[in-house]
């Protein structure tokens, strides 16, 4: 994980869909943030990972909707980040596993896989700061397809 702290302009985004735990294959939800504005990034729109550190008001949005979502610790990582938890065994699904191999969750390979997203916009007033980092590439996609609720 890199220590990049990100500076993002309003609109941000929690988006998200269903998947199977892949230790017990219970149903959970699994979400990522999507940011239109993040300073230094030449316009692209960027699907953030590896979140360890993010505002009050966006958290507490996020855990409102998925309590799920923790500060947990990730042996394979080394260090605690906001993770997908499954509700029904606790395990950690892995960032690697949700954004790093085509095809993954959050790494739509096409508009199809981009309309199995959700989408729904965290309200901000003022630009925030997050500690993460960032995929760039299918941003524009999930947001142009991804479903608004």
């Amino acid at each position: 994980m890199y220590d990049i702290s990100l500076k993002i302009r309003p609109p941000l985004y929690l988006i998200g869909k269903t998947i199977l735990c892949w230790r017990c294959e219970a149903k959970m939800p699994a979400v990522a943030l999507l940011a239109p504005h993040v300073a230094d990034t030449e316009g692209n729109t960027c699907v953030l990972s590896d979140i360890y550190e993010l505002p009050n008001e966006v958290l507490l949005f996020i855990k409102k909707r998925v309590p799920t979502f923790k500060l947990k610790y990730s042996k394979t990582v080394g260090q605690k980040y906001y993770a997908n938890t499954c509700p029904k065994c606790g395990v950690l699904s892995g960032d690697f596993f949700l954004h790093s191999e085509p095809g993954a969750p959050f790494f739509p390979i096409d508009n199809k896989a981009a309309t199995n997203l959700y989408m729904t916009e965290i309200p901000l007033s003022h630009p925030v700061t997050v500690k993460a980092s960032i995929n760039m590439g299918t941003g524009d996609l999930i947001l142009k397809h991804a479903k608004t609720i």
